[in-house]
């Protein structure tokens, strides 16, 4: 099979600025389609001013839009305001991230946009969306995880709420979600032949992160006094090594479960259902022990070939050497300037 990139011949103008917005655009970019970034020299792209740099803009400013063409434009001014314009004219996808009220304040809301192009898919993404009585409030990642109860079920061993070591809402709720909004949006403009319109809120999308302790929730049980997932069962769970480092088991179903058994030759350890495997039920303390024989390598070695949900830890300096993640090419190469950087290939491969 012939890969390929599916959204080749379409034309996004994109007016993101942060995080979510951008890797988005980023992400369609590397799907095949055109991407024209819009910057105005009043409010330009905030991860430009990131450390560290290279020369003028962060490393993560060029990750992000090295596949994009780029334009500083001021289009609060008539010139500035016509060039865009243009550009909107010809374009399948809109998408922006600013504030309820402040496309409008530019002239290119969505109502103005359609008469300019009457096929546009307009998706704006916000915090927490276009209505609300929050519609209008300030808000980061932090923020949208702490509403969305994520923090609620994320705590240490004294109940205090843990900030994640990586972006939930952004990513998941925003950059992914806006991959699904663009199209979802693109199929309804061919099926309806008319312009539309997607409120995208980060928020909003980041709610079903919480899909099991919701469903719990509605049957009247706790996922914080149950946290099934989240370190109540043995077979389900991290371990330290001989060197320091980690593995992670995630043997949930029983054949796995056994098969772990089978393979650290501990026979008596074999269960008939995870009710028998939660802390406490179980000795976790015999697993920590068990761990602590070998290195992180030495396990991962001994358990490349079998099939019991064991993985290493692996520390963020080692994700891009993986050999796996080579050979699916989950990163590619880009030359900015004098500096070679690491960037993120298509999210999924598609073939022909």
């Amino acid at each position: 099979m012939q890969q390929k990139k599916p959204l080749e011949g379409l034309t996004v103008v994109d007016f993101t600025r942060l995080l979510p917005g951008p890797l988005g655009t980023h992400l369609l970019s590397q799907l095949g389609a055109k991407v024209i970034k819009i910057e105005s020299p009043k409010r330009l792209d905030y991860t430009r001013f990131y450390e560290p740099k290279i020369d003028d803009s962060s490393y993560m400013f060029y990750a992000m839009n090295h596949s994009k063409d780029q334009l500083i434009v001021d289009y609060e001014t008539e010139e500035g305001y016509n060039k865009v314009r243009d550009l909107i004219a010809s374009a399948d996808l809109l998408i922006e991230q600013f504030r309820p009220g402040a496309m409008k304040s530019f002239k290119l809301d969505f109502e103005t946009v359609k008469l300019i192009n009457p096929n546009i898919v307009y998706v704006s993404v916000t915090g927490y969306g276009q209505t609300g009585e929050l519609h209008t409030k300030a808000g980061h990642d932090l923020n949208y995880l702490a509403t969305a109860g994520l923090l609620d079920l994320n705590r240490d061993e004294k109940g205090k709420p843990v900030i994640p070591g990586f972006q939930i809402a952004d990513i998941a709720g925003g950059s992914y979600m806006l991959l699904s909004a663009c199209t979802s949006g693109l199929l309804a403009q061919k099926l309806q032949n008319k312009p539309q319109y997607i409120d995208l809120s980060l928020l909003d999308a980041t709610i079903p992160l919480n899909a099991i302790a919701h469903s719990m929730l509605q049957g009247g049980a706790s996922y914080k006094q149950t946290p099934i997932l989240s370190g109540m069962l043995v077979n389900y769970n991290v371990y330290e090594t001989s060197d320091g480092k980690w593995m992670a088991l995630g043997a949930l179903e029983m054949k796995f479960w056994n098969g772990f058994c089978d393979l650290v030759d501990k026979p008596d350890w074999k269960r008939k259902s995870e009710l028998e495997l939660i802390n406490g039920v179980f000795p976790k303390k015999d697993l920590e022990a068990l761990f602590k024989t070998k290195t992180r390598d030495e396990w991962t070695s001994l358990s490349v070939d079998q099939d019991t949900c064991l993985s290493p830890v692996l520390e963020i300096e080692e994700v891009t050497e993986h050999q796996h993640i080579k050979e699916r090419n989950v990163f590619k190469k880009a030359t900015i300037k004098d500096s070679t950087i690491k960037t993120f290939a298509s999210p999924y491969k598609t073939y022909s």
